[in-house]
């Protein structure tokens, strides 16, 4: 690992989550075309982030991809977004617990039963853009609106709002020498069961627009001041709490639509799961195809098949 990612705090937090016992690589998945075979590949978090560690891949396998673009964020200053944090903070009640997952009978283990996936054709894809552009909501909001409806099945108190992280590219806002490098945040959505999409995408507005992803980036880097075993005991007391995000929803976005990379492969993308935050699920667009990919934590003493039951739902949800 260079200097540079050593420096990174964001990189720093991820080191120390590895020792407090999580598995910090972020999960990609070649499929060729017409092969039902997933050739799963791991980019450590330490190094990358999603973005960065998808980019990364391509390039290793010849692609030209320019530096990774740099986008505008709302909300400037710092007092002010760590004030709305705040209260937000004290104002958002009833959600469900960590504990909620409802127990299974372990019928076996194994990472391939941990983790389902799906590839939509692009006549799919393309539908699926015309109907949020029809009901004015983002793909992303659509997106974890049937993510969140999938999983409730499994959720004890299924009528309290969930809470979602879906980290944030802070590209443009923060800057490294390598563009593949963390350039990470990350905000906290609660979506309730009878919230539309439009909600779901309201509220994640309103969390942007009162700067909750500047305001989480600067906790990130308070760890400059922190020694490791610090950040380990800290990680590790914050994620044995009942209250905390039940799951990680990350979105890659859209990647060679042009179809300028020559190649056959369909990719997939999957954040890492982590004690507490028990399932993680993923989505990259990559030559006008929408991969989706969820896994669940070892931890989630639930049937093996749960995260198959997942995908079904999500994808019905989705075409529904």
């Amino acid at each position: 690992m260079s200097n540079a990612h050593k420096r990174n705090v964001a990189a720093q937090w991820f080191r120390a989550s590895e020792d407090a016992g999580d598995f910090m690589g972020i999960r990609y998945g070649r499929v060729t075309d017409g092969s039902d075979d997933v050739e799963w590949l791991f980019v450590p978090h330490c190094e990358c982030d999603g973005i960065g560690g998808f980019a990364r891949l391509l390039r290793e396998r010849g692609a030209s991809i320019p530096e990774l673009p740099k986008l505008k964020h709302p909300c400037r200053g710092l007092i002010g977004p760590l004030w709305r944090l705040w209260r937000a903070y004290r104002s958002e009640k009833g959600c469900a617990d960590r504990t909620d997952w409802m127990p299974h009978a372990t019928t076996g283990s194994g990472v391939s039963k941990a983790v389902a996936w799906h590839h939509f054709t692009e006549a799919q894809t393309v539908a699926i853009l015309e109907k949020c552009r029809r009901d004015r909501v983002t793909v992303n909001s659509h997106l974890l609106k049937h993510l969140d409806q999938a999983i409730r099945p499994e959720i004890r108190r299924a009528d309290r709002r969930i809470p979602w992280m879906i980290p944030v590219n802070l590209r443009g806002h923060i800057y490294h020498t390598d563009d593949t490098e963390n350039h990470v945040s990350c905000v906290f959505a609660q979506v309730g069961p009878d919230d539309s999409t439009k909600e779901i995408q309201e509220d994640i507005l309103n969390r942007f627009g009162r700067g909750e992803h500047r305001a989480n980036y600067f906790y990130l880097r308070l760890g400059r001041f922190l020694g490791h075993k610090t950040k380990v005991g800290i990680l590790t007391k914050d994620r044995s709490k009942p209250a905390g995000n039940i799951g990680a929803f990350s979105n890659l976005g859209v990647w060679d639509a042009g179809k300028k990379i020559a190649t056959d492969d369909m990719w997939l993308f999957c954040p890492p799961v982590v004690a507490g935050q028990l399932l993680g699920a993923g989505c990259v667009t990559f030559q006008n195809r929408l991969g989706l990919a969820i896994q669940r934590h070892p931890g989630l003493t639930s049937s093996p098949e749960i995260a198959s039951r997942w995908m079904q739902r999500w994808v019905d949800g989705i075409m529904g």
